[in-house]
């Protein structure tokens, strides 16, 4: 009778602790790239990789109560990096070629009152206005439209498409660098550290079914003439085969200053898919005050124009061919004469049901214009072969 009485208490507390015992989903993304460059008047071909690991634990406590931890581990090496090991690359992490090391990149605690509403404090990142259709300005992290990855400490809050954050800069996004001109000129500048602090809000308005987010962000140096303030709409439409993706933003720095600098920022990125072809394009434009203290500044936008188009046909289930074609300035000042053409192949194979993505490409880059030195060829047309695997799991 006793063990019957003992067998019955450790089973109900085994099954009570398996109810409260914390439930934990492992997810994340690896991926590897490598990529060949020749100039036409160069013997040799030079190449370079990437590699990352990213890792998010999800630990469930009760449907009530969670918590995220991201963990990322990535390397990248290139021709003329031999003795650049640790060398720091801003935001997030340290590259080191030959040795990647693992970076804590985040970790938050959340309640969920329902699927639309809940609150987070720990480590939070937002982003706006990323470009969906082209291919290399794909990383928020690096580039966007609208204001590129930023990381803080805070709060935020998010409520039926209403989202709001709180809180002071973490790594990159915790410097605050305070320029000198004189007469025009850059004479130098002096950095600070933990002086940042964040407000960022935005709502995704739903229309039937389409999407208009408004987003405003405003990030205080505690310094009288040096402030940044970033607003915009982003609009996600879709009519049958046909998306649309549009972005204007404003993005000012040095707000209370007699030297303010703003620019203005247009996107559109219409895209039609019927049957098995596909067409994508991109179309940038940024109306720039000063471009010279724009790209000293902490900028997302690597030149003032770029318009690209891809037509891709799907051969099968698996693997997609696109021709891509595209125009750039290479530049922030629009006095600048280093326009380029880019045309080539691209070759997609997936397999959807493992999240499997093999991208291989063989572009050439043909430059155009006065303002390009011939020292390094730079002026000479060039090919580009890359391959880029990717899995998420």
């Amino acid at each position: 009778m006793n063990k019957i009485i003992l067998s019955c208490v450790l089973l109900f507390a085994g099954v009570a602790f398996s109810e409260i015992r914390p439930k934990l989903d492992l997810s994340g993304m690896v991926m590897v790239h490598a990529y060949s460059d020749w100039n036409t008047d160069e013997p040799k071909v030079t190449h370079r990789f990437e590699s990352m690991l990213d890792l998010d634990f999800d630990l469930r406590f009760n449907d009530r109560w969670s918590a995220w931890l991201e963990l990322e581990a990535m390397g990248m090496a290139m021709n003329g990096m031999e003795d650049m090991e640790g060398m720091d690359m801003g935001d997030e992490s340290s590259m080191d070629p030959v040795n990647p090391a693992v970076v804590f990149n985040g970790a938050y605690i959340q309640y969920t009152r329902s699927e639309r509403t809940f609150f987070r404090v720990g480590d939070l990142k937002f982003f706006e206005g990323i470009f969906k259709n082209y291919y290399d300005f794909g990383d928020p992290r690096d580039d966007a439209a609208g204001i590129s990855q930023k990381t803080i400490r805070g709060l935020e809050f998010q409520w039926n498409g209403l989202q709001f954050d709180i809180g002071f800069g973490t790594a990159g996004n915790d410097q605050s660098c305070h320029y000198h001109f004189m007469f025009g000129e850059y004479m130098g500048m002096d950095c600070l550290e933990g002086y940042t602090y964040e407000v960022h809000a935005a709502y995704d308005l739903e229309i039937a079914n389409q999407v208009f987010r408004p987003y405003f962000d405003y990030k205080s140096y505690q310094r009288k003439d040096y402030n940044e303030l970033y607003a915009g709409l982003d609009v996600s439409l879709s009519l049958g085969n046909f998306a649309f993706h549009g972005l204007y933003g404003f993005h000012s720095v040095f707000l209370a200053s007699d030297d303010a600098v703003s620019n203005h920022v247009l996107l559109v990125e219409p895209s039609f898919d019927i049957s098995r072809f596909c067409i994508v394009g991109s179309l940038f434009y940024a109306f720039i005050d000063d471009p010279v203290r724009t790209s000293l500044e902490i900028t997302s936008r690597p030149e003032y124009f770029f318009a690209f188009i891809e037509p891709s046909v799907a051969v099968n289930e698996y693997l997609s061919i696109g021709v891509p074609l595209e125009l750039h300035t290479n530049s922030l000042d629009k006095k600048d004469d280093l326009g380029s053409v880019r045309i080539g192949g691209r070759f997609y194979f997936n397999v959807p049901d493992f999240k499997i993505d093999i991208i291989s490409m063989v572009l050439v880059d043909i430059p155009y214009g006065d303002d390009w030195p011939s020292e390094g060829n730079k002026n000479d047309p060039s090919f580009i072969f890359g391959v880029e695997a990717m899995f998420d799991f």
